[in-house]
């Protein structure tokens, strides 16, 4: 007697690691979100306490400047990823609102791909950028010395995970514009 039990082609077993991953990354998009929201409060405590010093204490610190400068980039860095998965970044809709159906899923494909180069481009020069400051030991110095590259390196990050974010959703539309119920 034959083996009654189906064989799972090809599209099922890359669905199921498409989805593995889609699950990992999720993971990792919220935990940047959560530690990007972690920063901004870091940074309402910093300048909270520099406040404090400085006008009831008369003792500024010297860091607390400097160090909010560098969570604001980290925070938008960390964060964009996630705003772009959960559709709650700012955009002007005045064109796609005009669209229905198939033209507005071929519009959002052609600004995803637009997104997606522009932000593999930004990966790379960042990555380079984090390496060579890396390489030749660069620090910034202001009132406190930082490594450069530590602050860098929240570049290309940032912009690999939005890369990933626009080719999700480029695969997405592109499911949704080759499904027949469209």
């Amino acid at each position: 007697m034959a083996n009654q039990t189906p064989k799972k082609n090809h599209n099922e077993k890359s669905s199921k690691v498409i989805g593995k991953l889609s699950k990992i990354f999720d993971t990792i998009l919220t935990v940047t979100a959560y530690l990007s929201g972690s920063l901004i409060v870091i940074m309402m405590l910093s300048i909270s306490y520099e406040v404090v010093m400085r006008y009831f204490f008369n003792s500024p610190t010297i860091w607390v400047i400097d160090f909010s400068g560098y969570m604001q980039y980290a925070v938008v860095l960390l964060g964009a990823a996630w705003v772009l998965k959960n559709d709650g970044h700012s955009k002007i809709d005045v064109i796609s609102n005009r669209f229905q159906g198939k033209k507005r899923l071929i519009l959002s494909l052609l600004t995803c791909s637009i997104g997606l180069i522009a932000c593999g481009l930004f990966f790379w020069k960042g990555l380079e950028a984090t390496w060579g400051a890396y390489q030749r030991s660069e620090f910034l110095y202001r009132d406190v010395e930082v490594p450069t590259a530590l602050l860098l390196v929240f570049f290309p990050l940032g912009f690999s995970m939005l890369f990933i974010q626009f080719a999700r959703e480029i695969y997405n539309n592109l499911r949704a514009l080759l499904s027949p119920h469209i």
